[in-house]
């Protein structure tokens, strides 16, 4: 490790002090990337850029613009029929996907409405300069569906505990 003011000779095993050898000084390569901290033009620091998007079709980017202006409808007014049906009309697939796999239901299931519900109230968290539409809404009814599945088993532990206590204390009496 070579300190600030002094540079490492290879002849000896002791650093030298920068006044004795100024000149080899600047010709060692730094351990220490200073000129990217002292902003440097000749190196520019890396911008972060994110990955290219895939070219998409008109109609997804119709279907995420119609669902990113019901999010920030839904934001405002979380009653706003027009603004639910087009949410849903856009994100059916996603949603349903989530309900079976977590809820094992299917769209006429009353578990639905519960989802749904749930769904528009996280409609406040929508950043539209950081969430994309719909990977927002896929994500939250990942989240959502998840749970309702916990809250439906711990519910049914409840109920079953609550019959077997009863149980207990009918064949006690």
């Amino acid at each position: 490790m070579t300190i600030p003011g002094q540079t490492f000779s290879s002849k000896t095993s002791s650093p030298t002090t920068e006044s004795k050898s100024r000149s080899s000084a600047s010709n060692l390569p730094s351990r220490h990337a200073t000129r990217y901290f002292i902003g440097n033009s000749c190196n520019p620091p890396a911008v972060f850029k994110p990955p290219a998007t895939p070219v998409s079709d008109a109609a997804h980017l119709a279907s995420t613009e119609k669902t990113r202006a019901a999010l920030l409808k839904l934001c405002e007014s979380p009653r706003d029929s027009f603004a639910l049906a087009t949410w849903w009309d856009e994100n059916r697939c996603s949603i349903e996907y989530e309900l079976r796999r977590h809820l094992h239901s299917d769209s006429n299931s009353p578990l639905l409405q519960q989802l749904l519900a749930r769904l528009v109230w996280h409609a406040r968290f929508f950043c539209d300069e950081l969430d994309h539409p719909k990977a927002w809404i896929a994500r939250c009814a990942n989240l959502e569906a998840r749970r309702l599945a916990l809250q439906l088993i711990r519910t049914q532990r409840i109920r079953i505990a609550a019959k077997l206590e009863s149980s207990v204390k009918f064949l006690a009496a």
